[in-house]
Order: structure tokens, then sequence, then C-alpha cells
């Protein structure tokens, strides 16, 4: 199963303490693929380099670490808005599963998607 993460997804893993990865290994039977865009990655350094809420910035440096380590697919969006490109990425691949919070985004994309649940667990809606 194919996983594509968004930056509002990985950013409040982090804040509330999931270890995403590890978590959707264990509640999932299938072997997964994580899918993360440059443009997430892009969003997540300007994040931390921005002047704002320190929290903000250590959260975007420790997500920075964490996707680092996965095992991934990265990919190229190709659109100036992030969300944009998020759903013609999913239009264009209809199996593969988004990660996100962002309830407009949500709202837009037809394709499973995987959010969080309570405060620990998470779910494919």
């Amino acid at each position: 199963m194919k996983i594509l993460l968004d930056t509002n997804f990985i950013l409040t893993c982090i804040k509330q303490k999931i270890d995403f990865a590890n978590l959707a290994e264990e509640r999932f039977t299938e072997k997964i693929e994580w899918v993360i865009p440059l443009e997430v990655v892009e969003e997540l350094n300007k994040i931390k380099e921005n002047k704002g809420k320190t929290e903000d910035k250590n959260a975007a440096d420790l997500a920075l670490q964490i996707i680092s380590q996965l095992k991934s697919e990265k990919i190229k969006l190709n659109n100036k808005k992030v969300d944009d490109g998020l759903v013609n990425y999913l239009y264009k691949n209809k199996s593969v599963i988004l990660a996100t919070l962002d309830r407009g985004l949500k709202k837009r994309v037809k394709s499973k998607i995987l959010i969080i649940r309570g405060k620990k667990g998470l779910e494919i809606i």
C-alpha cells in the first residue's frame, strides 16, 4: 500500500508524539511504501527556517529527520500549490492513500485517506 504524506499530517504526528511509521506498520497487514513529495520537504524546511513558534520549528526539524530515515519514494508534484499537486497525483494514482488532516484537501480527494484517530491511533477512511 502506498501512502502519500502531507505536511500537516507529519507535523501533527510529531507534535502529538505519534510514531506514524511504526504505528502504520503494526496496524496494517500490507507492506507500506511511503511517498514523500519534495514540496512537502521544502515546506518543512521553510517552517524550520522561518521566524515563528519554536515548537513549530522543532517539529519541522524532527519531521525532516524522520522522513529522511523512512524508506520512501520521493516525487516532484510540479505544481505551485502543494495541495493542488497532491490532488493531481492522487487523480493519476487512484490506489495511493493520502495521509492528511486538512479538511479542505479531504473534501477534494476521492481516494482513501489516512487520519489520526483519537490520541494515538491511525485509521483509513
